[in-house]
Order: structure tokens, then C-alpha cells, then sequence
């Protein structure tokens, strides 16, 4: 299973961009979104209450206040 982190601008429907996120552990994500592992298997938003776990695990810094984030789980 792989990753992706989806950026769309607010109101928008396209996403502007995707970064591949895959080199971070499923379990990681799963403790992020306080879910089980065997449920992470769809698009889920990403807010600030994930925001700084989400620079911690990736790096990647979230500007909620411009963009909408989803991690997005899709098969290898």
C-alpha cells in the first residue's frame, strides 16, 4: 500500500497537487489518525489537529489556512 498527500486550493475540486508519501510506515499514519490499520484504505482529511504529526512523520509543513489536505491510501 502507498500514500499520497493530495493539495487542494479552498473551493476548489481539482487537487492542485500530490506528493507521494509512501516512505512513511502504514502504522505511523494509523496512530496519526487514530484509527486501526486494517481500516486505512480510503481518503481521509487532514486538519490541525493532524498537522503537526503529519510535518513530523513527512516533513511536509500544512497550510490549512490556503489549501486542503487529504492523505489518500492507494494500492501499490
Amino acid at each position: 500500500m502507498g500514500f499520497l498527500l493530495t493539495r487542494y486550493a479552498k473551493d476548489e475540486e481539482a487537487p492542485e497537487s500530490e506528493t507521494d508519501v509512501s516512505s512513511v510506515a502504514a502504522e505511523a499514519f494509523t496512530a496519526l489518525l487514530a484509527m486501526p490499520a486494517a481500516q486505512l484504505a480510503d481518503v481521509y482529511p487532514l486538519d490541525r489537529e493532524h498537522a503537526d504529526g503529519f510535518r513530523g512523520l513527512t516533513g511536509i509543513t500544512l497550510d490549512l489556512d490556503r489549501f486542503d489536505y487529504f492523505l489518500e491510501a492507494v494500492a501499490d
